[in-house]
Formats: structure tokens, C-alpha cells, sequence
């Protein structure tokens, strides 16, 4: 993704494909949703890819606006990203529960 203008398409080709995700999971009637390994497996895999998406997407929005301000990338801002992706996935699994 090397500018804004694919960052604007994968977010809305990604963010299309995780509310269609998210649609179809909870129209699916309770019964026909399965239980067991699988379910909670598949059902785990949807919320990780979201998650994970939607940190990728806000991880490169700020370095692409920081590198339009003229910021330079070192060490502790990568050491911060990945801080703050942490945090964003502690409250992704808070607000699951």
C-alpha cells in the first residue's frame, strides 16, 4: 500500500467484506449456525480477520500522515504502533465478551 488511494480501496474492499461477514452471522437463525470446534473456530477466524484488518488500516493512515507532515519512522515509533495495536486488540476481545 504505497499511497492513500490504495489505502482508501482496501478499506473499503475490506471493510465491505467483514460487515458482510458480520451480516450473515448474525441473520443466520440460531439453529442453523452449528455448534461445536468449528463454529467457535470459524466464528474466532471472522473476529480475527476483522481485528486485524482494521488495525492494518489504522496503522497505515498514521504513518502515511505522518509521512506527509514530514515525520520520520524510527524505532520507538514502531515500538508505539505496536503498543498501540496491542491495546486495540485488549479492547476488540473486551467489547466480544
Amino acid at each position: 500500500m504505497p499511497n492513500m488511494k490504495w489505502l482508501i480501496i482496501y478499506a473499503l474492499f475490506f471493510g465491505t467484506l467483514a460487515i458482510y461477514l458480520y451480516y450473515e452471522h448474525e441473520t443466520t437463525p440460531n439453529e442453523r449456525r452449528g455448534n461445536g470446534f468449528s463454529y467457535a473456530f470459524a466464528t474466532a477466524l471472522i473476529y480475527l480477520i476483522s481485528i486485524s484488518g482494521i488495525i492494518g488500516i489504522v496503522n497505515r493512515a498514521v504513518i502515511l500522515f505522518l509521512k506527509s507532515g514530514g515525520y520520520k519512522i524510527n524505532i520507538l515509533f514502531i515500538i508505539n504502533i505496536l503498543i498501540i495495536d496491542m491495546i486495540l486488540i485488549y479492547i476488540a476481545f473486551l467489547v466480544l465478551k
